[in-house]
């Protein structure tokens, strides 16, 4: 019944926040136009060398002002719109979009609050307390990535950074997660043991081939020296899945200590090493796909253009294939550290 009490008042928190940001115009300081009507002026095609077509549209885009002086009355707009809407907006009547001049853009809180108000209330569902502790760590750790941001402007070192917050995201996490028990305590030493070790071979690499084989492309907008910011990037991509093995093999190894107290080391070892087999391919698809969707349109781009799937791979893929493989290796080296850290934390507190 509690549960369900919970339930109904996140659900009402909900509607409460939904119906707010969908009337909270009076809070921008550009003009908030709500459509009333989408008129086609123009319509062209274009043509590139390869033979594709495109179509073009000139759209007049009528509305009501929602907020400022001119609240209330009605403003027309031409827009430009493409069929693929790569780099344009595709609107509909009842849409409100944001007016800077002749440039509109939709307004997205409302989008935004109601997935996050889904989220919440389908992880409560499925996660009960332990759920909503998993999202407040998730605001927590963001809470911390921006400290440790503004840290790095302030002149601190970004590896140094990113590795101690690695580390807080993890206990925090954990901690959330599962509480503070021994089965925490295995992980927490765990995936900070993995950390290291996984920093450690990260720098022999580096400092062996001298960053040869990955392109920077997809960097170049930055006004540091790429090589200051991939070390961290490519450790704070695998904590996720570092922390996820940890705790399941602490979790897997806790529960067989609990069922037999006097399981021998050695049948926990061969315990682990199979629950290891098993979620060491699944955890690095995980990661693989990840990064694969990331690069996903531009993959259709590339070849929609006439570029070769490999070559595309070669010139602007190698910086997303090297987050996969150092994710991958955070997964490979954490299964036997994390088993071998719980087997004698655990097993100690059972005798």
């Amino acid at each position: 019944m509690k549960k369900k009490a919970v339930l109904a008042i996140l659900i009402v928190l909900a509607a409460a926040a939904l119906i707010f940001v969908y009337n909270d115009d009076f809070l921008y300081s550009q003009q908030i136009m709500k459509i009333t009507r989408i008129e086609t002026v123009s319509e062209e095609v274009s043509h590139n060398t390869l033979g594709l077509n495109e179509q073009h549209y000139t759209r007049k885009i009528c509305g009501v002002i929602k907020n400022g002086s001119e609240k209330g009355s009605e403003k027309e707009i031409l827009y430009e719109e493409t069929y693929s809407s790569v780099v344009t907006d595709r609107f509909r009547v009842g849409d409100k979009v944001i007016v800077d001049g002749t440039d509109i853009q939709l307004k997205r809180d409302f989008y935004v609050v109601l997935i996050a108000a889904v989220f919440v209330i389908l992880i409560y569902i499925v996660g009960s307390y332990k759920g909503l502790l998993s999202v407040a760590s998730v605001i927590i750790n963001s809470v911390i990535f921006y400290i440790g941001l503004n840290l790095y402007i302030s002149g601190f070192n970004l590896l140094f950074v990113c590795t101690v917050e690695m580390i807080v995201f993890s206990v925090l996490s954990l901690i959330l997660a599962s509480g503070v028990n021994k089965k925490t305590l295995s992980a927490v030493i765990s995936v900070i043991i993995s950390t290291i070790v996984m920093l450690a071979l990260l720098l022999i690499v580096v400092k062996t081939t001298d960053y040869k084989g990955v392109n920077f492309t997809e960097l170049s907008f930055l006004t540091v020296p790429a090589q200051d910011i991939i070390l961290p990037e490519l450790l704070i991509g695998s904590v996720g899945a570092v922390m996820d093995v940890a705790i399941t093999i602490a979790s897997a190894m806790s529960e067989l200590i609990d069922k037999n107290r006097d399981i021998s080391e050695k049948e926990l070892n061969k315990s682990a090493k199979e629950i290891g087999k098993d979620i060491m391919g699944t955890m690095s698809n995980v990661l693989f796909f990840t990064y694969l969707c990331a690069g996903l349109p531009v993959f259709v781009l590339a070849m929609r253009n006439g570029f070769l799937m490999r070559n595309y791979i070669s010139s602007n893929f190698s910086l997303e294939l090297a987050r996969f493989l150092v994710g991958s290796i955070g997964i490979v080296i954490t299964i036997p550290i994390s088993a071998f850290v719980s087997i004698k934390v655990l097993k100690r507190g059972a005798k």
